[in-house]
């Protein structure tokens, strides 16, 4: 009998140790499978939580980590900007995921800063980065020692309004256009042009300078040149795009032919802008690209669109990329003296070419002829131009190939004003984003994505009293029912 008892023993401490062993077992197979098999499954309608796959490839292809720090506020006293915060937050952990999963030789890590309580952390961001704005998004890439590129992503960039109301949220496309320029190598290279008298990049002046564009453009990974035609045999060869800064002379006719043939020729991309009062000598070039520069000013009349200091807004968009963003987020663009840049009615017909004038003067408005005259201007309809007056345009050639497809030509485009990019007028949002849409488009870096903006959808329940205490007796039926059920057994079971 005792052997027998002590084999039982035997037998159930073997079949314990082999429980153990089992269990120990599983849990370790079930947290290794967690971690090297997971998979994620968004479940929300039009599958609102999910990247692109646009968005996913780019991801995939990343041979370097990228940081990305976001200053949304959660506990934000407007609604606006907390509905900011929730996506930004939920997308830059998506982008974290992907990496994981998509990007085995890189890694995306996201930080969340609050600039007004982790002061620390604040002034550091804006001493190395000079990043201090809140709601925005900051991206980093390279080494941080010495070659660390940076982008930020402005909130107007995130968010589209209508009517002062966010409607929908752009911030994957804006976020993944980010990360694209801070992780390619290639700087593309921009030339301004000089010896005319053209606004310079190294003059701090505020009327006269472009020292903050110039700034902005080499922080978004651009290389910024100066070319003089004069002495060049032609425009280079690395030349992304040429500007034409208000000049103040004449561009000879040997200087006009290389931008004609940059143009044409090597289907180049050119952004001009010229003022009213002088002779710039781009007049072939702008009728061979269907633009007309009337000798003529602008006179602004309509009080909703006058500025204190003297300056005008322009409110009017035509749909265009270069301009879309205005009107996502009904931002004007602040103007001084502006001449007609308008399509030219005499221009040859070119199916190639497509003209879309981009903004315009309200209806009180109108261009004066004799705006040289010491009287009093007043509107001459036999001589002056009726507002609304179009005072940019946009010029595309495509060339068109067999089989139907169209391969992309040169772009221009024409501001008929001087001082829209200035120190002075570019630290006005409208004016900066729209500096940078029209890079975006000569360069066809807003061709590059293809993401839709997500809508922002509110959800609200509005029920009267009595409907409200109905739900509340609905939902309280099913636990009302258990409890009683339960209180039914207990006291049966005690009796």
């Amino acid at each position: 009998m005792l052997e027998k008892f002590q084999y039982a023993n035997f037998i159930k401490r073997a079949n314990r140790a082999a429980q153990i062993v089992l269990a120990l077992s599983l849990a370790a197979a079930v947290n290794y499978v967690a971690v090297h098999v997971y998979d994620r499954t968004d479940l929300t309608g039009r599958r609102a939580q999910s990247l692109s796959a646009e968005t996913l490839a780019y991801i995939g292809e990343l041979n370097e980590s990228v940081r990305i720090i976001h200053t949304t506020m959660e506990n934000s006293p407007s609604e606006d900007e907390r509905i900011l915060h929730r996506y930004v937050s939920r997308l830059v952990k998506e982008y974290g995921f992907a990496a994981r999963s998509n990007a085995p030789g890189a890694r995306i890590v996201t930080e969340h800063v609050d600039i007004y309580k982790d002061l620390a952390r604040a002034r550091t961001l804006a001493r190395r980065y000079d990043f201090d704005q809140p709601h925005s998004i900051l991206v980093l890439a390279g080494d941080p020692e010495t070659t660390e590129r940076r982008r930020i992503v402005p909130p107007d960039a995130i968010l589209e309004f209508r009517d002062g109301q966010p409607t929908a949220f752009r911030g994957e496309q804006a976020l993944t256009s980010a990360i694209l320029e801070v992780t390619t190598d290639r700087r593309p290279r921009i030339y301004f042009t000089t010896g005319h008298g053209e606004l310079r990049l190294d003059d701090v002046s505020a009327a006269r300078g472009l020292s903050l564009l110039a700034e902005e453009l080499r922080t978004r990974n651009y290389d910024v040149e100066t070319l003089d035609l004069a002495r060049a045999r032609e425009v280079p060869d690395d030349a992304e795009l040429v500007v034409v800064a208000a000049p103040q002379g004449r561009f000879m006719a040997r200087d006009a032919e290389k931008l004609r043939n940059y143009l044409y020729e090597r289907s180049g991309r050119m952004i001009a802008m010229l003022g009213p009062g002088l002779h710039h000598g781009l007049d072939d070039l702008l009728y061979d690209w269907g633009i007309l520069l009337d000798d003529k000013l602008v006179l602004e009349r309509g009080s909703d669109y006058l500025e204190g200091t003297g300056s005008y807004l322009l409110r009017q968009f035509a749909e265009h990329p270069v301009t879309q963003v205005l009107i996502d987020n009904e931002t004007p663009v602040v103007a001084g003296l502006t001449r007609p840049a308008r399509r030219d009615p005499g221009a040859p017909l070119d199916e190639r070419l497509h003209v879309t004038e981009l903004m315009a003067s309200s209806g009180q408005s109108w261009a004066e002829t004799a705006y040289d005259s010491a009287a009093t201007p007043s509107f001459d309809p036999a001589t002056d131009l009726r507002g609304p007056v179009s005072v940019a345009a946009a010029a595309e050639r495509r060339a068109s190939a067999q089989l139907g497809i169209e391969i992309p030509g040169g772009k221009l485009v024409v501001f008929g004003g001087g001082d829209f990019f200035t120190n002075r007028r570019i630290t006005g949002i409208g004016n900066f984003r729209l500096f940078f849409s029209a890079v975006n488009w000569t360069l066809d870096r807003d061709r590059l994505l293809a993401i839709p903006p997500r809508p922002i959808e509110r959800y609200s329940l509005t029920a009267s009293q009595s409907e409200l205490r109905q739900i509340g007796w609905t939902f309280l039926a099913v636990p009302g029912t258990l409890a009683l059920f339960g209180i039914a057994v207990y006291w049966l079971r005690r009796f």
